[in-house]
């Protein structure tokens, strides 16, 4: 996996490498200091639909860019997951297609096996206590609230942002709660977030 990060970061004008399983979980990444872990477990509560409606077929697989002011934003699809890769407007086009294409062969079955990485600030799991955990129903209150917003699919979105932070709805710190709540809120329609937040205020819970 790193030795494949390393080949796509050494293409010129790469700034940054992230790599996700089909579920959006992250799996690896080689990006800049500013560009912290729960900012790319947003990315892949973003990009996660968008591999769900991509064609499957080996021979269709297409890759996505997006242009932001000086840099380009790459979706690149795999079996198995994807990988997102921030770069300059100046990539070698011919380069990334050769790369990607190898990579395309070797990921699915790195990804198999992957784990999710620790930022690079993360204390283990096991220094956080039961005791310190958000009370569930606390979270099954929050998970009913956002029912009305997204459906019968809260409860999975609740339980994979939790995963994307490092932790499971049984041991997510209350410290965490804010970053939980980020995160699912990714999830709502761009115009009812306003409306989500108010209310979240009003429940003392600050996003």
């Amino acid at each position: 996996m790193n030795q494949l990060m390393s080949n796509i970061k050494n293409i010129p004008g790469v700034v940054g490498v992230a790599i996700f399983k089909d579920n959006g979980e992250l799996v690896a990444y080689d990006f800049p200091e500013a560009y912290d872990k729960k900012l790319l477990n947003l990315m892949g509560l973003k990009f996660q639909p968008i591999k769900e409606i991509l064609p499957q077929e080996e021979g269709e697989i297409v890759y996505l860019c997006w242009e932001y002011e000086d840099l380009l934003a790459f979706y690149y699809p795999v079996g198995g997951g994807w990988v997102n890769i921030i770069s300059g407007e100046d990539i070698p086009m011919p380069v990334f297609s050769l790369t990607m294409t190898a990579v395309a062969n070797k990921l699915p079955k790195l990804l198999e096996e992957a784990e999710a990485p620790r930022a690079r600030d993360e204390e283990p799991l096991a220094a956080e206590t039961v005791e310190n955990a958000i009370p569930r129903e606390q979270l099954e209150e929050l998970e009913k609230f956002f029912a009305t917003y997204l459906g019968p699919a809260s409860a999975v979105i609740f339980k994979r942002a939790a995963n994307h932070l490092g932790y499971t709805l049984n041991n997510m710190p209350k410290a965490h709660l804010v970053d939980l709540l980020q995160c699912v809120l990714a999830r709502v329609p761009g115009d009812k977030k306003d409306e989500v937040t108010e209310k979240i205020k009003e429940m003392s819970l600050d996003i």
